[in-house]
Parts: structure tokens; C-alpha cells; sequence
């Protein structure tokens, strides 16, 4: 019996260790540029679409996430393109002090472009 309980809970923590999303990429193995993982097993998804800018002339990323265009700095890109084509973002939603909700970034990945 121990035995059993022992495998059900090293087979759970094994899967909740990867995260991957419903194309089969993991988020596990992106790092940003100071080598911190961009996911905490819960905060990475696929953006519905993104664009690149220059604001200000500043090299910027505008990503869609639930109905809404986030404008988000280029530093948060990590060098490793995206394995299923799409753009994704890693991070949390807060409430800024005027009450709007914005994205505060760990990492955002970006599928491989056409040079």
C-alpha cells in the first residue's frame, strides 16, 4: 500500500513539474537573459497574436491577450524561439494604481520569423 502511494505521488509531482501547453511545448526549459526560468509551472500561455513596434524608438512587442493589445518591452524576449509557432508570454495580471489591468512580464517567447 505504501509502496503504491509512494509511485501515485512521484508520478504527480513529475507532471506537475512540466508545464506544457496544449501543442506539447514546455515552458521548463525558456530562460530570460539573467538565466531565471520564465515559468513557474502556471504563468506561461500563448498570446492570441502579436506585432513588433518601435515606440519612442524603442524596439517594443505588442502582444493580444484576452482581447486586449499589451505593449511590452523587447527585453523581455528570450533568445529561444517558440517550438509551436505562436507567440507566448510568461508572467502574472495586476491591477495598476489607476485600476487597469496590465501584464507584468517575466519572459515573452516568439516563434521563429522569416529573416
Amino acid at each position: 500500500m505504501q509502496t503504491r502511494l509512494l509511485l501515485l505521488c512521484l508520478v504527480g509531482a513529475s507532471a506537475a513539474a512540466a508545464h506544457r501547453n496544449d501543442r506539447g511545448m514546455d515552458y521548463g526549459s525558456y530562460k530570460n537573459g539573467r538565466g531565471v526560468p520564465c515559468c513557474n509551472n502556471t504563468d506561461c500561455r500563448p498570446a492570441d497574436d502579436f506585432v513588433d513596434v518601435v515606440i519612442n524608438g524603442q524596439l517594443m512587442v505588442r502582444l493580444l491577450i484576452d482581447g486586449t493589445w499589451y505593449t511590452i518591452a523587447r527585453n523581455f524576449v528570450v533568445a529561444e524561439n517558440a517550438s509551436d509557432g505562436r507567440a507566448h508570454w510568461c508572467g502574472e495580471m495586476i491591477m495598476s494604481l489607476g485600476g487597469e489591468r496590465r501584464p507584468a512580464p517575466i519572459c515573452v517567447i516568439l516563434p521563429p520569423r522569416d529573416s
